[in-house]
């Protein structure tokens, strides 16, 4: 009797330590700061202290457990903050980067709901600049391959990768009454699918997304924050003839690949961007993206990015109903170097030349001039420079 109670209490001694095993809760996070020049915003060069320029700062949690019959349980917590004063970022959400919980399947995939990246982040940006170097932004981040906004009350499923294919696919809804005012069920929804495929030193990919009335007061809990949502604005803040206000719909096709040859990857991408606005007027984006990563020792790379961005607008209040043809080209050279495995120091220069319309005012109301993307603000001119460097640590 004594042997038996002796087992049963070394097994209820053991069970707890079993069960740690079968689950895991992962706390991680990254912090990107650093110190920069522009030299022309609005007319006068800043010297600035920087935060996530080369990649968004953030801490979060991770967690698995393990079901059974190949079942497992996941869950994303991710926030982003910033370094420079210790602020939240995504619009001051606690985990404005990521919050989702899900299940996986092995050998067939991962079902997720919460607020998510869309497909295009999850398979087709690593073929683009802004996907590798975060310096290289498409002018406003108009295709989102720089993940400005996630997408919230979305439901997505991720495949395995089976014979080098890998399938993303994402639904988020509006969370309004089919019979609400407005678009009701279609008011600020989203949905999106992406694929690539992986054979040796090639991967191709290509996807497509579609925001139905993203920026809208009238339905500020849906799939993508508004401009005057109370929970922080969560849409891209681009620079494009007020592309931050007023959008009905946002279009945005991706295609891309990546060749590696030896120590080098060169990689391709072509975005198509169409904004459809409530008082008619459209504004169109086709970016080329040409990018080259080299790795000159197991510590050093180096980042080459061109970009050629040529827009179209159309119907702009104020024009006369001229056809706008706005063109900007955009260099990134960058290097870095990695001191350990979880830190690296970087230094980056973008150079922005505004070309056709994009150098040019008409009005008082649409100034197109050069932008790069979160360097604090336009320049006065059709030409702007934008030089940093930063420390970037995980944990």
């Amino acid at each position: 009797m004594k042997k038996a109670l002796f087992a049963a209490a070394g097994l209820l001694s053991v069970a707890p330590v079993v069960a740690q095993a079968q689950s895991s809760v992962t706390l991680y996070g990254l912090v990107d700061a650093g110190i920069g020049y522009v030299n022309n915003i609005k007319g006068g060069s800043a010297f600035q202290l920087t935060s996530g320029r080369l990649s968004g700062s953030r801490w979060g949690l991770k967690g698995n457990e393990d079901l059974g019959g190949g079942l497992s349980a996941v869950f994303t917590l991710e926030g982003g903050f910033k370094p420079s004063d210790g602020t939240a970022a995504q619009g001051g959400r606690l985990f404005g980067r990521s919050a989702f919980v899900g299940i996986a399947k092995s050998g067939i995939g991962t079902f997720t709901l919460g607020r998510q990246y869309e497909p295009l982040a999850d398979l087709v940006a690593q073929y683009a600049g802004p996907g590798t170097w975060s310096p290289s932004t498409h002018v406003g981040d108009n295709d989102n391959l720089n993940q400005t906004f996630r997408i919230n009350n979305a439901v997505k499923f991720r495949s395995e990768t089976i014979a080098g294919f890998t399938v993303d696919g994402m639904y988020a809804f509006s969370n309004q009454a089919s019979g609400s005012a407005g678009q009701g069920f279609g008011n600020n929804r989203a949905w999106g699918i992406a694929a690539n495929y992986v054979n040796g030193p090639l991967s191709i990919g290509g996807g497509y997304v579609l925001l139905d009335h993203p920026n809208t007061t009238a339905n500020t809990s849906g799939a993508v924050g508004g401009a005057s949502s109370t929970t922080g604005d969560d849409y891209s803040g681009g620079f494009f003839y007020g592309l931050d206000g007023g959008v009905a719909r946002q279009q945005i096709a991706v295609a891309g690949a990546n060749y590696k040859i030896g120590s080098a990857i060169a990689g391709f991408a072509f975005s198509h961007t169409e904004l459809n606005y409530n008082d008619g007027s459209t504004r169109k984006f086709n970016n080329y993206d040409a990018n080259l990563r080299y790795s000159l020792t197991p510590a050093t790379t180096l980042i080459g990015v061109y970009t050629f961005t040529d827009g179209r607008a159309n119907g702009l209040p104020g024009t006369g109903g001229a056809t706008l043809k706005p063109k900007w080209h955009q260099f990134t050279l960058g290097v870095d170097y990695a001191l350990s495995k979880r830190t690296d120091v970087y230094l980056s220069g973008t150079y922005q030349l505004a070309a056709g319309d994009a150098s040019t005012r008409v009005g008082s109301t649409y100034s197109r001039i050069a932008a790069i993307a979160y360097a604090g603000g336009a320049s006065s001119t059709n030409r702007q420079v934008d030089v940093f460097t930063g420390i970037r640590t995980k944990f």
